[in-house]
């Protein structure tokens, strides 16, 4: 890609407020505090398998427009160079954090591999140079499938992948299993028996909310095998959740939980997550004390209550689950800081530049006292600099005046935010009998 490709796909992101990876190339970043803990966690990534423990993630937050999705864009292409996989989750009506199927799926959908285009899970199956039982990392990967505890489908559908390199439909179906669809066990049971397979996996029932979760463990473990150092989870707008009614609240905080390492009940060795969220989520949804529109929503006491009035253990399970995430959440956030008066003439000087090889036209600088401001966030300034200097490239006499208004989080609830959730049924798809 050509410097003025790469420079006008840097400006039109952060003009939509939407970092990529051109606009994170030129401007970095500047959070040490957040880099100095991500780097430390990546460490311990790289022994989690062989310590058998998940590694404990973390949460950055900045207020709307403070640089979250800046600082995650970098923290991917950060670990990428580092030989880690990453996916990019944004929080959002389609992808519920309480439902752990689309949260997986949505993982393996985004999931990003240096120097690898294209469906990235799929990519590595067929690479013999990736997934292949030459591999000394990938028999590791199958003695350790035999002794995991998963469902057996997992070591059934790995075990018939090397078994039916002639039947490339076969494989699809079987990779697209890995890859968060359902998969039909009549015809998974002929497929194995056809192998010579048959009598080799029992194939037990499982709940569908259960092979969700037990996915997120195969596929760190399968990364590995591949080669890769782990897998890095970014969960975007954390604080949609606020607006989910009570019970999905409390199953959000409950999923958010095992993502960052933080239940013993399910650890997924290989895996870290880091979230962001912004920082008023405690005080208008956690606690009482909410803000200027009054008292918040007080989950540190309702969530946990409400759970375990059910009486079940799975419920009680998840109460406690909720509790230890909305203790992370309002105990260890990295805060984001808003950006310092002497570090925003670096910044001017670089958009300036990168606007200039974008569109052939050197834009006039102006004074940082002029801007000013000190609750702005980066994002105003960088939008306001851009937007004066789209304007004077169409009329270079005219003097815009840029007003910024600050944006209010909503933390109303919204049941059109709550489709039901894949991972309710009793079962997983598929197992009416063989066909």
């Amino acid at each position: 890609m050509n410097e003025k490709v790469s420079a006008r796909r840097a400006i039109e992101a952060l003009r939509a407020g939407v970092p990529n990876r051109d606009a994170v190339r030129e401007l970095g970043c500047s959070c040490q505090e957040v880099l100095a803990i991500f780097d430390e966690r990546l460490d311990q990534l790289r022994m989690s398998v062989l310590q058998n423990r998940q590694t404990r993630g973390m949460l950055v937050a900045a207020e709307f427009g403070g640089g979250k999705s800046h600082v995650l864009e970098y923290l991917s292409h950060r670990a990428r160079g580092q030989n880690f996989a990453v996916s990019k989750v944004v929080i959002s009506k389609e992808t519920q954090l309480f439902d752990s199927l689309k949260i997986f799926r949505a993982a393996v959908d985004n999931l990003v591999l240096e120097n690898v285009v294209g469906d990235a899970l799929r990519e590595i199956a067929v690479d013999d140079d990736r997934l292949s039982p030459k591999r000394p990392a990938y028999g590791g990967f199958e003695r350790w499938l035999r002794d995991s505890g998963l469902n057996s489908r997992f070591e059934a559908t790995v075990w018939l992948y090397n078994q039916t390199g002639s039947d490339p439909e076969l494989q699809n179906e079987l990779v697209s299993f890995w890859a968060g669809d359902p998969i039909q066990v009549g015809r998974l049971r002929k497929a194995l028996r056809r192998c010579g397979g048959g009598k080799l996996f029992p194939l037990e029932k499982i709940a569908a909310k259960e092979l969700a979760r037990q996915r997120f463990v195969f596929t760190a473990r399968l990364l590995r095998a591949a080669g890769y150092e782990g897998w890095i989870i970014l969960l975007d707008e954390l604080e949609l959740m606020g607006r989910y009614t009570v019970l999905q609240r409390g199953r959000a905080y409950a999923e958010l939980a095992r993502l960052l390492g933080l239940s013993e009940d399910f650890p997924i060795p290989g895996l870290l997550t880091v979230g962001a969220i912004t920082p008023n989520f405690r005080s208008a949804v956690i606690s009482y004390r909410g803000g200027d529109d009054g008292p918040g929503k007080d989950d540190r006491d309702n969530i946990g209550n409400y759970f375990r009035s059910r009486g079940d253990s799975d419920s009680k399970l998840t109460a406690a689950l909720a509790e230890s995430a909305m203790e992370e959440i309002e105990q260890r956030l990295v805060l984001i800081r808003e950006p310092a008066k002497d570090s925003l003439p670096e910044v001017l000087d670089t958009l300036a530049r990168v606007y200039a090889t974008a569109y052939g036209f050197e834009p006039a600088q102006p004074s940082i006292d002029e801007y000013w401001a000190g609750d702005k966030s980066m994002r105003q300034y960088v939008r306001s600099w851009i937007t004066s200097w789209d304007l004077n490239r169409i009329a270079p006499s005219y003097q815009p005046d840029i007003e910024v208004e600050p944006v209010t989080d909503d933390y109303s609830e919204d049941e059109l935010l709550e489709k039901p959730a894949e991972d309710d049924r009793e079962e997983e798809p598929g197992w009416g009998g063989e066909p």
